[in-house]
């Protein structure tokens, strides 16, 4: 078995899906958006200095699913991925997953946002496997705003590739033979590092954190489209 992982936000996808999502809940149920702005700011920021709190940013990110009722949540989930995300799938990287496919490759997503969305998202893209922060219902079957297992960033997101690798190897009956991990941020380095030991890493699209450390260890560093912010 061949595994290609690959993060989501500004790696196949030109914009942050979990800002924008944030600030689509914010406009869609009418909450003070220059508070939530400032929020959404600030939990980036430390992302890309890479000092940001994973578990108080999935709580942040898990909160916002309880500004309405999950039926109503599901419908404005809905109309993002056709309104902001749809138009962000870039030709390039379905070519670049073409490519891991024509190679043998299954291609695993991922990512820091959490799967409410990004479940979706990978479907755009042809992926049916997902690591991601789960959000948390309750028996009614409406978030809690909470999550549920491991965060989905740094260390967090290994813990749930690993997992997921290991949930595949035991329903396929047989191992990874070769493994794959592309990603434009620093804050994957142990997803990366930990791929880089068996197989390959691959810098996409890269911040200067994250470039500096492919060209110190000889990982490939590969750019296929800018990086953006979405219009919501």
């Amino acid at each position: 078995m061949k595994i290609a992982v690959f993060d989501l936000d500004h790696t196949l996808l030109p914009i942050d899906s979990g800002d924008a999502w944030s600030r689509w809940v914010v406009k869609c149920a009418g909450l003070d958006r220059d508070a939530f702005e400032a929020k959404i700011k600030a939990y980036a920021d430390a992302y890309h200095a890479g000092k940001f709190d994973p578990n108080e940013f999935v709580t942040f990110q898990c909160s916002l699913l309880k500004s309405a009722p999950k039926a109503q949540m599901t419908l404005w989930r809905d109309r993002f991925i056709e309104e902001i995300v749809k138009p962000a799938v870039r030709c390039e990287a379905l070519s670049l997953l073409q490519s891991r496919r024509a190679e043998g490759f299954e291609i695993v997503l991922a990512t820091g946002t959490h799967s409410f969305v990004t479940a979706e998202v990978a479907k755009l893209f042809g992926i049916r496997y997902l690591a991601a922060a789960t959000p948390e219902t309750d028996a009614q079957g409406e978030f809690t705003g909470r999550a549920v297992g491991s965060h989905s960033y740094g260390e967090g997101k290994l813990v749930l590739v690993k997992a997921l690798l290991e949930k595949l190897e035991a329903e396929r009956g047989e191992k990874v033979e070769a493994l794959e991990a592309w990603s434009d941020s620093i804050n994957d380095r142990p997803l990366l590092e930990w791929a880089a030991q068996t197989g390959r890493a691959v810098a996409i699209n890269p911040d200067e954190a994250l470039w500096k450390l492919a060209v110190s260890k000889g990982w490939d560093v590969v750019d296929i489209f800018k990086k953006e912010r979405a219009d919501v």
